[in-house]
């Protein structure tokens, strides 16, 4: 990049110093042959032919190269006349360099004038004179010379000038590089020093130092994920290896051995659900479990959620209101969504208390759809509010593996809301009650990327 931004400043500047030196150069040299024509008119007076008065200047008086011819207008020369004045001031009608064959260029400069002949006339006459060039090409190579010289050293110079200034400019682009460069796994906690860097890419730090930090938390999160899911994947699986080493340790009756065996089958259907969870989750978020869109009715789908998580309160007295439009339309992936809505009414019964309530809410417009699932239920404290769609995490801690809480069903629903470019919030009152809110596009096309 260094390179890149020097050679587009070395050649602005040539460029701009060749256009200045050749608009110079064309301004001095018209000057110069002006002043040479001006001086070659002067010249012009002093012929004794044309002067007025007579001059007394000799042929000496002029350039030893001058030369002049006088004719007039029927072509005949003109010699001096005795005691005669010229009529009449001379003006230049012609001007142009002519080359020589020993290579010396003259000036030659065509006058028009009028004189009065020897028999007392006047008449029109042309006046061609000539003179070296020799002293203005030997004083325009000087300057063209000089114009070049200077172009050339004022190039690199600039060249020079522009290498160093721009390397200072992007050394700090560099260290940031070199910063961006050691940040591996076990160092996502450095950033750019945005105090470093001109102000034009302070926001690319600022933006730089906010993926970091998602990429921070994102690798935190999945560490923190790995872990909890080895620990839940760790005590059903040694419930069921001590089983076993239990249960081989001597011969045991029919019976007992039915009674181990119900046990191990209740652990590895356990561990079973907790897979099968955890792939779900996976699922979700990865491009290849995919669905399309469809445009649906998603009345007999609320209907259909809110029929199971009834069924599902019926032991413990807990009973599902309903209210949405019919029709409900909408274009969506129906498989994510109900996903979410299943997951959501199943929570809200199973944290409720003994004959509790729940509502399951839809309202739309052109635009969008607002889903909203309300519980009776204890309520949750504000400091777990932050952490409820952690894998894993649970409010109550002792509820167990058995009552099928796995701290998964939340994830899931935070995975499928993203995937389909919806938000959901919470809110909760201790002994009140919790409600989840729902907003998903009734038309915008879902977010598929991992």
């Amino acid at each position: 990049m260094t390179r890149r931004i020097t050679l587009a400043i070395l050649l602005t500047t040539w460029a701009t110093l060749v256009a200045g030196g050749v608009v110079a150069y064309l301004t001095v040299r018209w000057a110069l042959v002006a002043q040479l024509d001006h001086s070659l008119v002067s010249r012009a007076g002093t012929i004794p032919e044309l002067s007025r008065p007579p001059t007394t200047a000799r042929r000496a008086d002029r350039p030893e190269g001058d030369s002049y011819v006088i004719r007039t207008a029927d072509g005949r020369p003109v010699s001096p006349p005795a005691g005669g004045r010229a009529a009449g001031e001379l003006r230049v009608v012609g001007a142009e360099f002519s080359g020589q064959s020993n290579g010396e260029r003259r000036r030659v400069l065509t006058l028009a004038g009028s004189a009065r002949l020897a028999d007392g006339s006047n008449a029109p006459v042309t006046v061609v004179y000539q003179s070296s060039a020799a002293e203005l090409d030997r004083l325009l190579d000087r300057l063209a010379l000089t114009f070049g010289v200077f172009g050339v050293g004022a190039g690199l110079v600039t060249a020079l000038a522009a290498r160093v200034v721009s390397r200072a400019a992007l050394r700090p682009l560099r260290e940031t590089a070199d910063v961006i460069g050691t940040i591996e796994a076990n160092t996502l906690d450095r950033r750019i020093d945005a105090a470093k860097l001109p102000p034009e890419m302070t926001p690319v730090a600022g933006r730089l130092n906010e993926m970091l930090a998602r990429i921070e938390r994102a690798y935190a999160q999945r560490q923190q994920f790995l872990a909890d899911a080895s620990h839940e994947l760790r005590t059903p699986v040694a419930a069921l290896v001590t089983t076993a080493e239990v249960t081989l340790r001597r011969p045991r009756e029919a019976g007992e051995y039915a009674a181990r065996v119900e046990t191990m089958l209740a652990d590895a259907r356990l561990l079973r659900e907790l897979v099968e969870r955890l792939m779900e989750q996976c699922r979700a978020d990865a491009l290849s479990h995919d669905e399309p869109q469809v445009e649906t009715d998603l009345a007999p789908l609320l209907a259909q959620c809110a029929d199971q998580a009834a069924a599902l309160g019926l032991a413990r007295g807990v009973t599902v209101a309903r209210d949405w439009p019919t029709p409900c339309p909408a274009v969506t992936q129906i498989g994510r969504l109900r996903s979410v809505i299943q997951n959501l009414v199943a929570n809200a019964v199973a944290h409720n208390r003994l004959d509790g309530s729940v509502e399951l809410v839809c309202k739309s417009d052109n635009k969008e759809l607002r889903i909203e699932v309300r519980d009776t239920g204890p309520g949750i404290a504000a400091e777990h509010l932050p952490h409820l769609f952690e894998p894993f995490y649970r409010v109550d801690k002792s509820r167990s593996h058995e009552a099928g809480h796995m701290g998964l069903g939340l994830a899931l629903v935070k995975a499928h809301v993203a995937a389909l470019r919806g938000t959901l919030r919470v809110e909760s009152e201790v002994g009140k009650g919790t409600t989840f809110y729902l907003t998903i596009s009734r038309t915008a096309r879902p977010d598929h990327s991992p």
